[in-house]
């Protein structure tokens, strides 16, 4: 799935370079001809680097602490670029605009000429810093939605009549996807659900995955709230307004991720061995690794700031480390699984803090799996 959306982002990076280039080469409206669409075409390419540096690398690197740079090199490159620009078509453009500049003369009209497309390649370097200036503050917005979520132990929902509410997180028994909407289920409803406009991925974040579990693409479900798991299909607990325990299939793409965190649950729920348990048995038995592993130096981002704030939340971690919940998550599962933390106390109230046996500097990366 991972792979399947590079792919995607790289032909759509490729249709628009595409899309780009074509309006440079054919559009005379904003910009003047340069005598040929070789020119045309370098013209454009130079453009596409602007754009994709600020967006990949001016932005992350220099906007947060030194943004007085940031600036000028966005007003730089462009300068720069409208300087080329004109430089390789200068011959061409006073073969057509003779009398033009003749009555003009040279310097105003080549002035108002660069100010022009100064001021066009500008316009185009603006759009990865709106694009990444509204996905930064969408970020923090989630981050501190979640913050007060995880502190507040409440989630604000619409019931029936759209009305405002809030609930508590312990109240949910299990979150169903209804297009742009969730529905999420309450233990103490009879059955009826209230409302949030947001995806299911969404709430996913928001809850935490320390509680919470995704089954599929449409359900998430509660840990508390998990009866037993075959490998295939998780059993519900039966509660006040359900007549028989609920069933829910487990998605074939991350069946052995989902098995293994409810195995893991109801082991230490229960106080189960591995050898007890036997669809953790079954899940170690295959000896398959979990794909998506986050980086060498996430992971030590994460353990350096467990070691220096013993019994931090993910919460805490993504609002101070900087990285997204789910790569936070990764990390931890990871490190835990190291051996090198540990989650002391409650769920409620509870955290991470480094194993006291185990205090390297650089946790290590495990390697990716092979291919047999």
């Amino acid at each position: 799935m991972k792979d399947m959306s590079i792919v995607i982002s790289i032909l759509l990076n490729v249709m628009f370079c595409t899309a780009l280039l074509w309006f440079f080469t054919q559009n005379a409206y904003l910009r003047p001809y340069l005598g040929s669409p070789a020119k045309e075409f370098v013209s454009g390419t130079l453009l596409l680097a602007t754009l994709y540096a600020n967006y990949f690398i001016l932005y992350p690197k220099l906007y947060k602490n030194h943004v007085v740079w940031y600036w000028i090199s966005v007003i730089l490159f462009p300068l720069a670029i409208s300087c080329v620009e004109l430089t390789i078509g200068v011959s061409f453009i006073k073969e057509c605009n003779a009398l033009l500049i003749e009555k003009r003369g040279f310097f105003r009209y080549f002035s108002k000429l660069l100010l022009f497309v100064i001021g066009r390649n500008t316009a185009f370097n603006f759009i990865p810093f709106v694009i990444r200036n509204i996905q930064q503050l969408q970020e923090e917005a989630n981050i501190r939605t979640h913050v007060v979520c995880q502190q507040t132990r409440m989630l604000d929902v619409c019931d029936k009549d759209n009305n405002c509410l809030l609930i508590p997180i312990d109240n949910i028994f299990y979150c169903l996807k209804d297009g742009n909407y969730t529905r999420l289920y309450l233990v103490e409803g009879n059955g009826t659900y209230v409302t949030r406009y947001c995806s299911l991925k969404f709430i996913d974040q928001l809850l935490g995955h320390e509680e919470f579990i995704r089954l599929s693409s449409s359900i998430l479900v509660p840990l508390q709230y998990i009866k037993s798991c075959d490998g295939h299909k998780v059993v519900m607990k039966t509660i006040g307004w359900t007549n028989e325990p609920l069933l829910f299939n487990i998605s074939t793409q991350r069946k052995d991720q989902i098995v293994e965190v409810i195995a893991t649950y109801l082991q230490s729920e229960h106080g189960k061995t591995a050898e007890e348990s036997p669809i953790l048995k079954s899940v170690e038995s295959q000896n398959k690794q979990v794909y998506y592993k986050p980086t060498k130096d996430k992971i030590a981002g994460v353990f350096k700031y467990i070691k220096k704030h013993s019994g931090c939340r993910s919460t805490e971690i993504v609002a101070n480390v900087g990285y997204k919940l789910s790569t936070t998550e990764r990390c931890l599962s990871e490190l835990r699984k190291q051996g090198l933390i540990e989650y002391v106390g409650s769920k409620k109230t509870g955290g991470y803090r480094v194993v006291p046996s185990q205090s390297p500097e650089t946790p290590q990366t495990p390697p990716p799996p092979r291919n047999e």
